[in-house]
């Protein structure tokens, strides 16, 4: 069985989530934080020996008062973001331990995956080296030059949206 090392990023903004009190990954949800709950997806699995979260610089003293004691006990190695997805990602990477085989990286504000989900990823990735979750569009999309009108309706042939 391949190891794989999990990075889960939570170092972003949160700007489209729009509560005052949280940002998304810290947000409750069924009594405790939405990034709890997408880490447990992976610590539940035995072909995850790492996982790395990922949190903004101005996070980290709110973050450690909260949740330092989860970190301690569930074994996850805390990693500070950088300016852009991106730069977070990367400095996850340079945390991950190299004799994993596969590192997964998923959006700590995304909960909802599922095992199922996760084993199809490994496999393509076993096959083809790499491997990205997404599903296709279901949305009606449109492309608008103003902002006031549409233009057009955008086929969704071909489109999927990332899920990490």
């Amino acid at each position: 069985m391949s190891s794989m090392a999990v990075i889960v990023a939570a170092a972003g903004q949160s700007s489209r989530f729009k509560d005052g009190n949280y940002k998304k990954p810290f947000a409750i949800l069924n009594q405790k934080a939405v990034w709890l709950h997408s880490v447990e997806r992976f610590l539940n699995r035995s072909d995850v020996k790492q996982v790395i979260i990922v949190i903004a610089v101005e996070d980290r003293e709110d973050f450690c008062s909260r949740f330092g004691a989860n970190l301690a006990v569930m074994g996850i190695d805390l990693v500070l973001g950088g300016q852009h997805r991106s730069d977070s990602i990367q400095n996850g990477l340079s945390k991950v331990d190299p004799k994993h085989e596969f590192v997964c990286v998923h959006d700590a504000a995304r909960p909802c995956i599922t095992d199922e989900w996760i084993d199809r990823v490994v496999i393509e990735a076993r096959a083809s080296g790499a491997a990205i979750l997404a599903t296709p569009i279901q949305s009606t999309i449109k492309r608008s030059q103003n902002g006031r009108t549409v233009d057009e309706t955008v086929s969704r042939d071909n489109l999927f949206l990332a899920q990490t």
